[in-house]
């Protein structure tokens, strides 16, 4: 399947299947082993399987269709409950997961079936791999002419973003787990269990922050990068009878849905119907270069007198 075909509920639904497994089969082997580790990542599980949770709420709630009360839509809303989701992560399992690992580092106890937990964490890495996968995929999909690097940090894609942090958090928490026993199995240390719990506590803590300060800014409402921004102007300066890009302001309306309002100098001696056709035009051609454009409002103004 190609990649700009991935879409948010598929990546999503991904995410909480994974996170299904990952609280069932890692929270047994807890129970079996008496690992930290595994019991933080039944911890990290239930922390994604919530997070998944919610961002399939919000998926479904932001594509609601406008009323008379939210005349933009709906799309907003996603950025609450991706909030929400980074609050839970940091507060909740990221908080509880360096707790428990502070407890065996001061208070080890012995691990059992080292064999066993290294098996699930093996199983876990390839799961969760998956689905960050995917998530991957649907940032390239959408990066137009930028890496999905790139998209990871200017996109308003906020809820394949948390999908993807929360599945790169469920592999290298497996890793690094993994990296844990395999040290306490080869050194008798008990303590390397309570490390590697700390560290899946501290990485889950530090990826929600980002997280929540990225969704901040699209809350308070962030514009386009500058790039999209100018292939905005560039586009409308196309269109026959633009003079001038007087001025372009641009807010997200949602997950990868853009407000943009622009005001263009016409030429001189143009009937109304022409001046018409022109703005249609301006917006044809700027919703067709920038697909993410969901509202266009074009306003023809006069310039100021120098």
């Amino acid at each position: 399947m190609n990649s700009s075909h991935i879409s948010d509920v598929r990546v999503v639904s991904t995410s909480f299947l994974v996170s299904i497994s990952d609280v069932a089969l890692n929270l047994v082997v807890a129970l079996l082993t008496g690992s930290t580790v595994m019991l933080s990542m039944a911890l990290q599980g239930l922390s994604d399987l919530t997070t998944a949770g919610i961002l399939y709420t919000g998926v479904k709630r932001s594509k609601r269709k406008a009323d008379l009360r939210h005349q933009f839509g709906y799309g907003r809303e996603i950025f609450f409950w991706v909030l929400i989701a980074g609050v839970s992560m940091f507060v909740g399992t990221g908080g509880l997961s360096v707790y428990l690992g502070y407890q065996q580092l001061f208070s080890p106890e012995p691990v059992e079936s080292i064999g066993l937990a290294l098996a699930m964490l093996l199983f876990g890495f390839i799961t969760n791999g998956f689905a960050l996968s995917l998530s991957i995929r649907r940032l390239r999909g959408l990066g137009e002419t930028t890496s999905w690097w790139r998209q990871l940090w200017r996109s308003s894609v906020v809820e394949t973003k948390a999908t993807l942090l929360v599945d790169f958090l469920g592999t290298s928490a497996a890793l690094l787990g993994f990296m844990a026993l395999l040290m306490y199995s080869l050194s008798g240390d008990a303590r390397f269990d309570g490390l590697g719990s700390i560290a899946i506590g501290l990485s889950m803590m530090v990826a929600s922050a980002l997280l929540i300060r990225d969704v901040r800014d699209l809350i308070v409402g962030r514009a386009v990068d500058p790039e999209k921004a100018q292939r905005i102007e560039t586009a409308a300066l196309s269109v026959e009878g633009i003079q001038a890009v007087l001025d372009l302001r641009t807010t997200y309306l949602g997950s990868d849905r853009l407000l943009v309002i622009i005001e263009v100098h016409v030429a001189d001696g143009l009937d109304t119907d022409r001046i018409e056709q022109i703005v249609d035009n301006v917006k044809n051609v700027v919703q067709k270069t920038i697909p993410q454009v969901h509202h266009i409002q074009v306003e023809v103004e006069t310039p100021d007198p120098m």
